[in-house]
């Protein structure tokens, strides 16, 4: 996976995660888990340790 393909899968996971009231945030001590936070409070919705788990929620 080249890194324009990684920003743009980052960019459109983003999007859908805004356009559904969340938001991404890395995790600073593991740099491939995320999680997806509430947009307006913070909380954390799904800690994950892929991108691919985040899409997964997000489409179900």
């Amino acid at each position: 996976m080249t890194s324009d393909h990684t920003a743009e899968r980052l960019r459109m996971l983003g999007d859908r995660a805004a356009n559904a009231g969340y938001r991404m945030v890395r995790d600073p001590a593991h740099r491939e888990a995320w999680s997806l936070l509430d947009a307006e409070d913070g909380e954390i919705i799904l800690p994950a340790t892929t991108l691919d788990r985040i899409a997964q929620w997000l489409s179900g």
